[in-house]
C-alpha cells in the first residue's frame, strides 16, 4: 500500500476545501449549538417556577405546639431555593396579629411570611400570613408553607422516639427478588445494574453509528465507486494499487468525520457554556447541566468513576467502530460504477450495520447475559461495533478487557481494508452489483469458481457454450435479480422499522405518556388504546415510508398494467376469502397450541379484534388495509409482474403472511395474499383489492364485537357462498396467468425470488420473531 497517504492528503485537501464541507459543517454545528443549549435550559428547569430562586427574606413562626423544628437545617437544605432566608421564632403575639401588625416585629422587612404551627384534636395546623405591605405572593408563600411541612413531618416523627430511617423502613414497600439457586451473587446482579443506562448507551452507540453512515457513506461510495472509469483513476494507479487507494480515500472521509465530529463537539460544549450562564442569569445559580445529569447516570465502580477517561475511552470505541462500517460501505461500493448500483450497495451496508445491531441487543438477551454470549458479541466485529462503546460507559468490562475487544476489532477492521482492495482490484473495470457475496467469498478464499461450482444455471449455460446469451435475456435476468433483492430488502426495513425504530419510538411514548399520567408502566402497556397508538406509529408513520423509500431503488422495473375482471368474478373472489380464512385459522391456533404444549396465546391480536375500542376498529378495518395493499400488492407486484405474474403473485402473498410473524396468521395471510394479488394483477387497481381487505377485516373488528348474533348468521351465509364460489370457479376454469415481454422462466425466477439475500434475510427475522412470540409464553411462565 504504497503512497497511500498522498491518497489520503490528497482527498482529504478535495473533502476539506469543497461547499459540501464548510455548509454542513457550519449548519448542523449552529444546530447542535442551539438544541445543546436549548436542551440544557429545559433540564435546569430555568423554565419552572419552582425552580427560581426566591426573594423571601424573613420567616416567623408562631409554634403553639411543643414541637421542637430545626429551622437552621431548614435553612441550609433550602439555600439554593432561599438564598436569602432567614428564620426566626416570635411568641407573645399570634400569627394574624403581627400580619396586621409588623411594627410588633422588630427586624420586619417587606419580604416576610409569618407562619403559625396549631395543634386541635384533628392534627397539626401549618398556616401562612401575609402583611399587607409585604412583596411575596401568595403562590410563593403557599410553596413556602409546602416546603416547610416536611420540617415539621420530620420534628412529629423525633416527638414519639422513632428515627426517621427506621419509620421510613417499616412504612416502606417490600421488595420481591429471586435466583436460581445456582447463581452466584455475581451472576445475578450482571445485568441488571443500570439497566436504563444499558439500553439507552446502546440506543446512543445505534443512532451515532447510523447517521455518522448514512452522512458519510454516500462520500465513501462516490469516491470508491465514480472514478473507475476515469483519467484520474489511471494516474492514481501510477502512485499506488488498489488496497492503497482504498485505504487512503476511505481514511480520508474518515479523517474528514473525526475534524467535523469534533467541531459539532465544541459546539455543543459551547450551547451548554452558553446556556448555563442564561440559566445563571433567569436562576440566580449555577443549575445542573447535561454534563452533570449524565455523570449522575453513570455506576460508580470500573472505568466510569473518571469523567475524562470515560468519554476518552467512549470516543475511541466509536471512532474505531465507524472505521469499521466506513470499510464496510466501502466493501459494498467497490461492486457499484452507477448512481442505481450505488444506492443498492448502500442500503446493503446500512442493512448490514442494523442486523449487527439487532445481534448485539438480542443475543445477551436471549442467553441471559451469560458469559459465552458476551464473548461471542465483543469478538464478532458486527456486534462489538455497537457493545464496546456501551460496555464501557456502563462499567461492564474492564480496562484490560477494553484492550483486547477493541485491538480486535482494529484487527478486523485492517482485514476488511485488505479484502475490500481485493475485490476492488477485481471490480476495477467491470460494471454491475451481480454475485456479490458470491465475489466477495472468493476475494476472501483466493479461488475462484469452476463450471461445476456454477450454481446460477443461466451463467453455467454461459460456461458450457461458450457463447453469450442473448443480450435481453441475460438483462432481463440481472434486472429480475437486482428487483427481487431490492424488494427483499425493503421488506427487512419494514419489519425492523417496526418493531426496531417503532419499538424504541413506543418505549420513549411509554416513558412519556406514564411520567405524565403517573400510569404504571405495565398497565400502560396491555391499554389497548396505547397498543393501538402505538402500532399506527410504528407501522405506518415510521415502517411503511421507510419501505417505500428502500423500494425506490427498483423504479426502473415499475410496471403498472391496467385491466378488469367481471363483477362475477370478483364478487367470487371475495367470498372465497371467508372460508378459507377461517378454515385456516382453525389449523393455524390447533398448530400453535400443539408446538406451544398450550401455552401460546394471540392476546395482542384478540385484544385488537375482539373490543369495543373505536380507534383498534378504525386502525384494523380501515388503516390496516390501506397500508397493507399498497405495499403488498401495489408496491411488489408492480416492481416484480414484468418478470412473471405467477412467481409475482406467490412472493407477494408469502410475504405477506410472513411479515405478520405469528403462527396464528400466516397461513391465512398467505392464501388470502393469492386471491388479493391475482384481483390487483388483472385489474391494476389497488382500490380494489383494499375494498376486498377491509370487508374481511371489518366483520372481525367491527361487526364481531358489536353484534356478535348478526356476525355469526354473516359468518355462515359468507362460508356457504364462498364454498359454492370454490365450485364455480374450479367448474369455469377462468383463472389466467398472462405471459409478459420480460418474463424470466419460472424455474430460474423462483431461485432469484426466494434465494436473493434481501428475502432470506427479511425471512430469518420474522421466523425468529415468531418463534419468540409462540415459545415465550411457555418459556416466561
Amino acid at each position: 500500500m504504497k503512497n497511500w497517504l498522498k491518497i489520503l492528503k490528497f482527498t482529504l485537501k478535495q473533502a476539506l476545501r469543497g461547499p459540501k464541507f464548510i455548509t454542513s459543517t457550519a449548519i448542523i454545528g449552529i444546530v447542535i449549538l442551539l438544541a445543546a443549549g436549548v436542551s440544557n435550559i429545559f433540564i435546569s428547569g430555568a423554565f419552572d417556577n419552582d425552580s427560581k430562586t426566591s426573594d423571601l427574606e424573613n420567616v416567623y413562626i408562631v409554634n403553639e405546639t411543643d414541637l421542637t423544628i430545626d429551622t437552621d437545617s431548614f435553612v441550609q437544605d433550602h439555600q439554593k431555593d432561599y438564598p436569602l432566608l432567614h428564620i426566626s421564632n416570635i411568641s407573645g403575639v399570634s400569627a394574624q396579629e403581627a400580619a396586621q401588625n409588623p411594627d410588633v416585629i422588630s427586624t420586619y422587612s417587606e419580604s416576610t411570611v409569618i407562619l403559625e404551627l396549631s395543634e386541635d384534636k384533628d392534627g397539626f395546623n401549618l398556616n401562612a400570613y401575609l402583611p399587607s405591605t409585604s412583596t411575596v405572593s401568595s403562590s410563593e408563600a403557599e410553596d413556602f408553607a409546602y416546603d416547610f411541612s416536611d420540617s415539621v413531618k420530620s420534628a412529629k416523627i423525633k416527638s414519639i422516639g422513632v428515627s426517621e430511617d427506621k419509620l421510613s423502613m417499616a412504612t416502606g414497600d417490600l421488595n420481591v427478588t429471586y435466583a436460581k439457586a445456582e447463581e452466584t451473587s455475581e451472576e445475578t446482579s450482571e445485568g441488571t445494574d443500570y439497566p436504563v443506562l444499558s439500553y439507552i448507551a446502546h440506543m446512543l452507540v445505534m443512532m451515532a453509528l447510523y447517521f455518522l453512515v448514512i452522512f458519510y457513506g454516500q462520500s465513501i461510495g462516490q469516491i470508491v465507486s465514480m472514478e473507475k472509469t476515469s483519467k484520474l483513476m489511471e494516474y492514481i494507479l501510477t502512485l499506488t494499487g488498489p488496497s492503497g487507494i482504498i485505504f487512503g480515500k476511505v481514511t480520508a472521509i474518515f479523517c474528514e468525520a473525526v475534524i467535523q465530529i469534533v467541531i459539532w463537539i465544541a459546539c455543543g460544549l459551547g450551547g451548554v457554556i452558553i446556556s448555563n450562564s442564561i440559566i445563571e442569569s433567569l436562576i440566580g445559580q449555577k443549575s445542573t447541566d447535561i454534563i452533570a445529569l449524565f455523570m449522575e447516570m453513570l455506576p460508580k465502580e470500573g472505568l466510569s468513576h473518571s469523567f475524562g477517561v470515560l468519554m476518552i475511552l467512549a470516543v475511541i470505541a466509536l471512532l474505531a467502530a465507524f472505521l469499521f462500517y466506513c470499510f464496510v460501505s466501502a466493501l459494498f461500493a467497490s461492486f457499484a460504477s452507477t448512481a442505481e448500483e450505488l444506492s443498492q450497495t448502500n442500503s446493503m451496508s446500512v442493512l448490514a450495520m442494523l442486523a449487527g445491531f439487532i445481534a448485539s441487543m438480542y443475543i445477551p438477551l436471549y442467553t441471559d447475559n451469560s458469559p459465552i454470549g458476551m464473548l461471542i458479541v465483543r469478538i464478532i466485529p458486527f456486534t462489538s461495533a455497537f457493545s464496546l462503546p456501551g460496555d464501557i460507559i456502563c462499567a461492564r468490562i474492564s480496562l484490560i478487557e477494553f484492550i483486547i475487544y477493541i485491538s480486535l476489532l482494529i484487527f478486523f477492521t485492517v482485514m476488511l481494508a485488505i479484502l475490500t482492495g481485493k475485490v476492488y482490484k477485481n471490480r476495477l473495470f467491470k460494471k454491475g452489483t451481480r454475485k456479490i457475496f458470491a465475489e466477495i467469498g472468493s476475494a476472501i478464499t483466493g479461488k475462484t469458481r469452476s463450471t461445476e461450482e456454477v450454481s446460477d444455471p443461466l451463467e453455467k449455460e454461459l460456461s458450457d457454450t461458450q457463447k453469450a446469451l442473448p443480450i435481453e435475456r441475460y438483462e432481463n435476468h440481472d434486472r429480475a435479480k437486482k428487483t427481487y433483492t431490492i424488494v427483499g430488502f425493503a421488506l427487512l426495513a419494514l419489519i425492523l422499522g417496526a418493531n426496531v425504530l417503532g419499538g424504541l419510538i413506543g418505549n420513549v411514548l411509554a416513558n412519556i405518556v406514564s411520567a405524565k399520567a403517573n400510569m404504571n408502566l405495565q398497565d400502560l402497556y396491555s391499554d389497548t388504546t396505547f397498543l393501538v397508538v402505538n402500532n399506527i406509529i410504528a407501522m405506518y408513520l415510521v415502517a411503511c415510508p421507510l419501505c417505500a423509500l428502500v423500494m425506490k431503488l427498483s423504479n426502473d422495473s415499475v410496471l403498472v398494467k391496467k385491466g378488469s375482471i367481471s363483477k362475477n368474478q370478483y364478487f367470487r373472489a371475495i367470498c372465497i376469502i371467508f372460508p378459507v380464512a377461517y378454515s385456516l385459522s382453525y389449523f393455524s391456533a390447533f398448530l400453535a397450541s400443539l408446538l406451544s404444549g398450550g401455552e401460546s396465546e394471540n392476546t395482542v391480536i384478540n385484544a385488537l379484534i375482539t373490543g369495543d375500542n373505536v380507534l383498534s376498529m378504525i386502525m384494523v378495518a380501515v388503516l390496516a388495509p390501506i397500508f397493507e395493499e399498497l405495499v403488498f400488492r401495489k408496491l411488489i407486484i408492480d416492481r416484480t409482474r414484468r418478470y412473471g405474474e405467477a412467481i409475482a403473485i406467490l412472493y407477494s402473498s408469502l410475504a405477506f403472511g410472513i411479515f405478520h410473524c405469528n403462527l396464528y396468521q400466516l397461513f391465512y395471510a398467505f392464501a388470502i395474499g393469492i386471491l388479493l394479488g391475482y384481483v390487483y394483477v388483472r385489474t391494476g387497481n389497488v382500490i380494489l383489492t383494499i375494498i376486498m381487505h377491509m370487508i374481511m377485516n371489518s366483520s372481525s373488528a367491527i361487526l364481531y364485537p358489536l353484534a356478535p348474533a348478526v356476525y355469526e348468521y354473516f359468518e355462515y351465509a359468507m362460508i356457504i357462498l364462498g364454498i359454492a364460489s370454490i365450485i364455480y370457479t374450479f367448474i369455469k376454469r377462468d383463472v389466467k396467468i398472462e405471459h409478459t415481454q420480460n418474463e424470466v422462466a419460472s424455474k430460474e425466477l423462483s431461485a432469484i425470488a426466494f434465494l436473493n439475500s434481501g428475502t432470506i434475510i427479511f425471512t430469518l427475522v420474522c421466523t425468529m420473531i415468531l418463534i419468540y412470540t409462540l415459545l415465550a409464553p411457555a418459556l416466561l411462565g
